[in-house]
C-alpha cells in the first residue's frame, strides 16, 4: 500500500502546475496534472487542497480551450456555500479570479471585471508577484474588450514591469506588449502601436515562441488594415495563418475573418470569398456563433447584399452585448456605403455605430 502524501507536498505540486499554466506550457501542465491526480487518493485529508485542485483544473481547461468543462468545474464548487466554509482568503481569491477568466473567455467582459474586482479586494493576501502580474494582465485584456483603453494600458504596464522582474516569463512580457499595442491601435496612435507589435514579434522570434509570433503577425495585420494598407495587412494575416499552431486554434478562425475582410476592402473579391468560405466553415464546425454572425455580415455587405441576413447577424451580436464588435462592423458598413454614394444606408449604419458606442458607455456605468 502506498504511503500517505502530506497535503503540503501536494500544495507545492499544485503551485508548480499553475506556474506551467501561466507559461502556457501545455505539455508540462498536462504531465503535472496527471501526477497530482494520481497522488490525491493518498494525500492526508485537506478540503482546501481539494478545492484548490478543482480551481487549478478549471484554469487548466481554459488553457486547453475546453471552455464548457471549465465552467462546469466552477459551477460544481457550489459558489456561495463552498466559499462561505473556506477561511483561506487565497482560495477565495482564486475562485473569483478564475471565475473572471472563465467569463472573459465566454465574452462576458463586464461580468469578468466584476469577478476581478472581488479578487482585487483580497489580492494583498497573495504574496506571489507573478500571480499579481497575471491578475493585472487579465484585467488589462478585459478592459481592452470594452474600450476602456487607459485602464487597460495601466494594468498592462503594471503586469509588464512585474513579469520583467522575474525569469522565465518572456512570453508574458510579449503578450503585455501586444495588449498595450492593441490599445494604442484603437486610439489611432499607429506609430506606437507598430512599435509594440514589432517588439513582440522580435522577442517571439528570438525566444522561439511560434504561437506568440503568429499573434504578432496577426496584430500587425490589424494595424496596417486600420491604416487602409490592405495588401500589407493581408500578407501579415497570411503569415499568421502559415503557422500551424495559429491556424488550428480558435485565433486562426479570427485571422481568416480579418483576412477575408481586408481582401473585400481591397476589392480582391475572389480571394476574399475563398477565405470567407474557409473561415465560415471553421466557425460552423466550432460552434462559434459570434464569428458566424460576423462572416454573414461582411458577406451581405460586400457580396450578397442581403440586408435581412446582415440585420439578423447584428441582432445576434447585440444580444450577446458585443457592442465593440457591433460598432466596428457598422462603422465599416457606413463608410462602405458612403464610398458607394448611398447616403441613406450610410446614415443608417452611422446611427447604429453611434448607438453601439453609447451601449459601451452604459455598460461601464453599470460597473460603478
Amino acid at each position: 500500500m502506498p504511503e500517505q502524501i502530506a497535503h503540503q507536498e501536494v500544495a507545492n505540486s499544485l503551485n508548480e502546475w499553475y506556474g506551467a499554466i501561466l507559461k502556457r506550457d501545455k505539455w508540462t501542465a498536462t504531465q503535472l496534472r496527471k501526477e497530482i491526480e494520481d497522488s490525491l487518493p493518498y494525500m492526508t485529508k485537506n478540503q482546501n487542497i481539494l478545492l484548490y485542485f478543482n480551481l487549478i483544473e478549471s484554469r487548466h481547461k481554459l488553457l486547453m480551450e475546453e471552455y464548457d468543462d471549465s465552467g462546469k468545474i466552477l459551477g460544481n464548487i457550489e459558489t456561495i456555500k463552498a466559499l462561505e466554509q473556506v477561511t483561506d482568503e487565497v482560495i477565495q481569491y482564486y475562485y473569483y479570479f478564475f471565475s473572471g477568466v472563465y467569463e472573459f473567455y465566454q465574452k462576458k467582459y463586464i461580468q469578468a471585471i466584476r469577478f476581478y474586482r472581488q479578487a482585487e479586494a483580497i489580492i494583498d493576501k497573495i504574496p506571489d508577484e507573478i500571480e499579481v502580474a497575471e491578475f493585472h494582465y487579465q484585467l488589462a485584456m478585459a478592459y481592452y474588450r470594452i474600450d476602456q483603453h487607459f485602464f487597460s494600458i495601466n494594468h498592462a504596464e503594471q503586469a509588464l514591469q512585474l513579469f520583467k522582474c522575474q525569469q522565465g516569463y518572456v512570453e508574458k512580457e510579449i503578450y503585455c506588449e501586444m495588449i498595450i499595442g492593441a490599445n494604442k491601435l484603437d486610439m489611432r496612435n499607429y506609430t506606437e502601436c507598430e512599435k509594440h507589435y514589432q517588439n513582440a514579434l522580435r522577442k517571439s522570434i528570438q525566444a522561439g515562441f511560434t504561437f506568440s509570433e503568429s499573434l504578432a503577425y496577426f496584430n500587425l495585420g490589424l494595424c496596417y488594415g486600420r491604416q487602409h494598407l490592405y495588401p500589407t495587412s493581408a500578407e501579415y494575416f497570411k503569415m499568421a495563418l502559415s503557422i500551424h499552431e495559429h491556424k488550428s486554434s480558435t485565433v486562426g478562425m479570427k485571422s481568416m475573418f480579418e483576412l477575408a475582410h481586408v481582401l473585400y476592402k481591397g476589392e480582391k473579391f475572389e480571394e476574399a470569398q475563398e477565405w470567407h468560405k474557409k473561415g465560415l466553415y471553421e466557425a460552423e464546425k466550432g460552434g462559434e456563433e459570434e464569428y458566424k454572425a460576423k462572416f454573414i455580415f461582411i458577406d451581405g455587405l460586400y457580396n450578397t447584399k442581403d440586408a435581412l441576413s446582415m440585420e439578423l447577424a447584428l441582432d445576434h451580436l447585440e444580444d450577446q452585448k458585443l457592442w465593440t464588435d457591433v460598432a466596428e462592423l457598422t462603422l465599416d458598413a457606413a463608410f462602405h456605403h458612403k464610398k458607394k454614394g448611398d447616403t441613406l444606408l450610410s446614415s443608417h449604419y452611422f446611427e447604429k455605430a453611434h448607438y453601439a458606442r453609447d451601449q459601451i458607455i452604459r455598460l461601464m456605468e453599470g460597473l460603478n
